[in-house]
């Protein structure tokens, strides 16, 4: 996955959207780690606790002891989680500011942030205070799960329905369509909102080992294409499946 986004050896990555994005982050982490890079995992919003083989979950009162524990953990192969505390079996996530902290003490090569939040559903649109991307990110991977796309555009099935209804140009509780995810892909409030002008703009289109999902994804990706509107790296995948074959596109 990290060789499909064509991830450099260094970066602050901010994830967004629905359908993986915990998921796409846990694995990025380990790839990454296996590169020999020292990875951190953390969350501007909330998500739930990592497994004992996903990282290394570490857990701090302020700042300055969050550092050092950092410090300590960055040798090992295990990439780390951070995270404040945990409320209703999630972990609370960190601030933009001390994420920026983190970054310039150049204790990880790669900070992998989840900042947005999507009630475990396929597809969403962002709502006034949503994402919350920290400014200086280098990259921002939009992830959106294919098998919403033929499904009822309601609350069951996408986050922020009525939001996504009016980026997508559909009426609620209408189906959703390959163009509907297109447009709500390449619209300014859409699933790059709040992502820094000068970060490398990544879409992962996930779930591509369901049914008619990976015609979907192309579908997708070529509405993009003719409107000029793909991003820099684009790609139909699996996240949670290590062997199912990636399209990029361009």
């Amino acid at each position: 996955m990290a060789e499909a986004l064509n991830l450099p050896g260094h970066g602050l990555l901010a994830i967004v959207g629905a359908g993986g994005k915990t998921t796409a982050m846990y694995r990025l982490a380990a790839e990454l780690a296996g590169r020999g890079r020292r990875v951190a995992c953390t969350t501007t919003t909330r998500i739930f606790p990592p497994k004992p083989h996903q990282a290394r979950l570490i857990l701090a009162e302020n700042n300055e002891r969050l550092l050092e524990e950092c410090r300590d953990a960055a040798s090992s192969d295990l990439p780390v989680c951070l995270a404040w505390t945990v409320g209703g079996g999630k972990l609370m996530g960190l601030a933009p500011d001390f994420i920026h902290n983190l970054a310039d003490a150049g204790i990880f090569d790669w900070i992998l942030v989840e900042a947005d939040g999507a009630r475990c559903l396929p597809l969403k649109a962002p709502a006034a205070h949503e994402p919350v991307i920290p400014a200086r990110s280098t990259h921002v991977l939009a992830v959106a799960g294919l098998t919403a796309i033929g499904g009822p555009l309601d609350e069951n099935h996408v986050c922020r329905s009525a939001r996504f209804a009016e980026l997508g140009g559909l009426a609620p509780g209408a189906r959703v369509t390959p163009a509907s995810v297109a447009r709500v892909c390449a619209h300014p409030e859409g699933m790059f909102k709040g992502a820094p002008d000068d970060a490398v703009r990544l879409l992962w289109l996930n779930q591509a080992d369901m049914p008619r999902a990976l015609d979907h994804g192309r579908e997708v990706l070529g509405l993009l294409r003719d409107a000029a509107a793909l991003p820099q790296r684009a790609c139909i995948g699996a996240a949670d499946s290590l062997t199912f074959a990636t399209e990029v596109w361009p």
